[in-house]
């Protein structure tokens, strides 16, 4: 990989056709981040690492160094895929720092660019993305799939390309984000003195892309967000958070030892409580201006720091928790307007699960109402509106509303194991009483007891299908078994849903209710347990066939006329095919 990125040329090659102008030119920023606390107790830590800036809307690879949303490149899987593949690794390999989309943002969007994505989020944000023709994006980059992006920034800027709004992309230990908008200001009233603004150029080798100069005015530019987020485990979700950046795009601002962002965190009393600062460690450095030196340098320097960001992260708290000096607060569900951890596949096949779930209740509810379901947003942003029978054709005022989003994937396989589903409403929808945000709830329900009427309102059983009531039973055994009790979602899925989807409810149920048994309700130290167990079963099976071929096959198979040295693979052969076909027989039977 290093070689690749050092010998290869690292000329900006645009990945689009069309002419296009933006604002900036890809650069690398080394910087230093220091965490300083002053509130209850005070401590302090830095560490250095490489954000990569990017004029949103470019598409571009610079050489085998960097790889800017290209899309021959799979380094971002979607939502509940978990599998490793050679694609994959061939496109880490490939491209020693990688920006995709894919994680920036909200989630579930695959083959959409930066700009589609900013768009997209505006447009969600109730605000018009004409407003900002120009954006300039700053990340951490991927290496090899790994990345920690503590914040993501993204700067918007008007018609005259004058900076006027940011988002920040905060991200936490537990891979859950928070976006927030802000309109900036200046933070003074004085006004840099106008100089002349560098001359627009072409930053490619086809020059169909045109680099515009940024043409704010003042040095820095700050504004007060609310952070939403469960950011530090030694912090509660609510708090007022003061920012103070600067333009990336002016040359002027870029001093030593700058300060590129300072947030500071205030007490209720509007004293400083923590302090986070990133300083320019030089002045950004242009990918295509670099020697084969200064890429070494700069890869040894900067990518391991930036590898190792949350096991730092990680090492620091446990350090302050076995102090004594604050006290570790439990992670709290994610608010609303959040965004979750990635969700997994047995948690998205629970989802599609559920999701019929509503859509058979609200189906058989007699009075007219419209239910607003929004999937966990880790995955996707849809909302999707289901209505009863008796409400098309009335008036919205007649008509009775109610939204429902699981804050976190992890409401999927949590919701199969309650006995009714009153007790799984009432549960999901209580409030944590966490100290971190005691009002938070794992379920965001608009009407409780609406939602309970329209669940409660649906029938139960096999009604008008035509399934195996022998087979669902038996199904319906396994798992109470497994279980020790039965549950209103092994009704419905048994009984409603089609064989395919059954099987997939089957074996989640089974991997689930092995997995809080025997590996403390992990599901990968489960799939360890299954692993070695796979390979212990098929050792024992192999030794005892190879016992059959030595002692009964050579009898068995004398008629054949086969050569001696033959009769004992002949003998495997068979064992384990007949093997192979006695498991698919039984799996087959369980899941029918």
């Amino acid at each position: 990989m290093l070689a690749r990125a050092l010998f290869s040329s690292r000329q900006l090659i645009s990945l689009s056709d069309k002419p296009q102008s933006v604002i900036g030119k890809p650069l690398l920023f080394p910087v230093n981040f220091m965490h300083m606390r002053l509130s209850p107790v005070k401590d302090k830590f830095s560490n250095r690492f490489i954000i990569v800036g990017v004029p949103v809307g470019l598409r571009c690879r610079i050489g085998n160094l960097l790889a800017i949303d290209d899309n021959s490149l799979d380094v971002s899987p979607a939502p509940g895929d978990e599998e490793w593949f050679w694609k994959r690794l061939r496109s880490h390999l490939s491209c020693w720092w990688t920006i995709d989309a894919a994680k920036l943002l909200h989630r579930g969007d695959h083959g959409v660019d930066l700009r589609e994505k900013l768009d997209n989020f505006l447009r969600s944000q109730n605000e018009d993305p004409a407003q900002w023709p120009y954006a300039y994006m700053m990340s951490v980059p991927q290496f090899m799939g790994w990345c920690r992006n503590v914040v993501s920034w993204w700067y918007l800027y008007n018609s005259e390309r004058e900076l006027d709004a940011i988002i920040l992309e905060i991200n936490n230990s537990y891979k859950e984000k928070r976006n927030i908008l802000l309109r900036v200001r200046p933070t003074s009233d004085k006004v840099t003195p106008s100089q002349p603004s560098p001359n627009p150029e072409f930053i490619d080798t086809r020059r169909l892309v045109q680099s515009l100069p940024s043409e704010t005015k003042a040095k820095f530019y700050g504004g007060e967000w609310h952070k939403y987020i469960f950011a530090s485990p030694f912090e509660k979700v609510d708090g007022v958070v003061s920012q103070r950046m600067m333009d990336p795009l002016k040359p002027s601002a870029w001093t030593s030892k700058a300060s590129f962002s300072n947030m500071t965190t205030l007490e209720d009393t509007g004293e400083v409580r923590m302090a986070t600062r990133l300083v320019c460690v030089g002045p950004p450095i242009d990918p295509t201006q670099m020697n084969s030196w200064q890429v070494v340098k700069l890869v040894f320097c900067l990518t391991l720091p930036g590898i190792l960001a949350t096991a730092e992260i990680i090492l620091m708290a446990l350090k302050i928790r076995f102090s004594g000096a604050m006290k570790m607060n439990k992670k709290p569900p994610v608010r609303n307007g959040s965004v979750g951890r990635y969700i997994t596949k047995m948690e998205l096949d629970l989802e599609a699960v559920f999701r019929t779930y509503l859509a058979r209740c609200i189906a058989n509810c007699s009075e007219p109402v419209k239910l607003t379901y929004l999937p966990c947003r880790s995955f996707t942003n849809d909302t999707v509106v289901m209505r009863s029978p008796s409400s098309f054709g009335k008036h919205e005022t007649s008509v009775r509303h109610v939204s429902v989003e699981p804050a976190d994937p992890a409401f999927y396989t949590r919701f199969i194991n309650y006995k009714d589903v009153r007790s799984a409403i009432e549960q999901e929808t209580k409030e944590t009483g966490l100290p971190a945000d005691p009002t938070s709830r794992p379920l965001i329900v608009s009407d409780v007891e609406l939602l309970l009427s329209v669940l409660e309102s649906a029938p139960s059983g096999n009604v008008g299908l035509n399934l195996s009531i022998s087979a669902s039973q038996k199904q319906k055994t396994l798992l109470s078994i497994c279980r020790r009790t039965s549950t209103f979602m092994d009704e419905f899925a048994l009984s409603i849903l089609d064989p395919a989807c059954r099987a997939v409810y089957m074996s989640a149920c089974l991997r689930l209710s092995f997995s809080r048994r025997l590996a403390f309700g992990s599901l990968r130290l489960f799939a360890v347990y299954t692993s070695i167990a796979s390979l212990l079963l098929r050792w024992i099976l192999l030794d005892g066939l190879s016992f059959v071929c030595v002692e009964i096959s050579p009898g068995a198979l004398a008629r054949l006329d086969l050569d001696p040295r033959w009769t004992g693979i002949a003998g495997i052969l068979l064992g384990y095919g007949f093997m192979i076909t006695a498991v698919g027989l039984l799996k087959n039977w369980a899941l029918r």
